[in-house]
């Protein structure tokens, strides 16, 4: 087969993602512009249209709009170019879930960015509505898990734990991570606090009984053998603050944080609200340090 020139694969690539998008999500020509702004691929209307009608357009432009076609129909789709075909088809990734790119409209540069909830941790019901979106994983690390736990035992099922099973149905991951207690950074971390917080000389005797609830829950989860996990972990660091992310690894990946303050309640320190498309400098680096924070955490059994 003869090399297809790279502007006519650049076109074959957007116009058939546009068929494609067309005939499986019935999406329109701004839709995918508005999915292509949050991907960071944008092209203006008038260069999509002209890409369609085989009008003269530039490299760049077709390469830009070829690439967020690519992602695009990568995510919500699991379809790959094949060139020899010079059309898309099926990736068959194991374990695949799509996951829909948000529309940042033209107006969406006058909506908030960034959120800052300085009075503490989100109420149950704002917790709730953030994980709602979750399509492939929802990670939630603390240092004792008390309130994470009390969700499900001190609260009706259709507070919490029906929005989880949600999660689980749909095939979303559900990881917690806690601090190990037996290791010498809790010692280190409670010791500390305890000196200005009395309450915190009791923490790991706490944390040992929020284990144990979890193995529960845990088995609980386990014994519905739906599609999706709920994992409990133990990390073994000195815990820096809390962290939320829903489809971190994803282009729609957002995250609550909130640093420990020295001397104030955890769940009293100021969260903050953002998601990759509208901080991904920001998102990147919580995201990175998430990793290696984590790493060699130990399932908890």
């Amino acid at each position: 087969m003869d090399k297809i020139p790279k502007e006519q694969r650049f076109k074959n690539i957007v116009c058939k993602g546009l068929e494609h998008l067309q005939e499986q999500l019935q999406y329109g020509q701004s839709t995918v512009i508005n999915k292509f702004k949050t991907l960071d691929h944008p092209i203006s209307p008038a260069s999509l249209s002209n890409i369609k009608k085989g009008k003269k357009v530039g490299l760049a432009t077709l390469s830009q709009a070829a690439k967020g076609m690519e992602v695009l129909l990568s995510q919500e789709l699991d379809l790959v170019f094949d060139p020899e075909i010079q059309d898309f088809r099926l990736q068959h990734t194991p374990g695949w879930q799509s996951v829909v790119v948000p529309e940042r409209p033209e107006s969406a540069a006058v909506q908030p960015v960034f959120i800052l909830h300085a009075d503490g941790r989100l109420p149950l019901q704002q917790k709730t509505a953030f994980i709602r979106s979750a399509r492939q994983e929802v990670l939630e690390i603390g240092v004792r898990l008390h309130s994470f736990s009390s969700y499900f035992t001190s609260q009706n099922d259709g507070v919490y734990r029906a929005h989880v099973v949600a999660l689980l149905q749909k095939g979303v991951q559900v990881k917690g991570y806690l601090l190990h207690p037996e290791c010498n950074e809790a010692r280190l971390y409670f010791d500390d606090r305890a000196k200005v917080q009395g309450f915190e000389k009791d923490a790991i005797a706490e944390i040992k009984k929020v284990m144990q609830q979890l193995r529960t829950i845990s088995a609980e989860f386990e014994a519905l053998q739906l599609p999706g996990k709920f994992e409990i972990y133990l990390y073994k660091h000195l815990p820096y603050g809390f962290f939320f992310a829903v489809d971190g690894a994803t282009e729609a990946g957002k995250m609550l944080v909130s640093p420990y303050l020295y001397g104030v309640r955890r769940a009293n320190c100021p969260v903050f609200e953002f998601s990759k498309k509208d901080q991904p400098l920001l998102f990147r680096k919580y995201w990175e340090s998430m990793q290696l924070f984590l790493d060699g955490a130990q399932k908890l059994i």
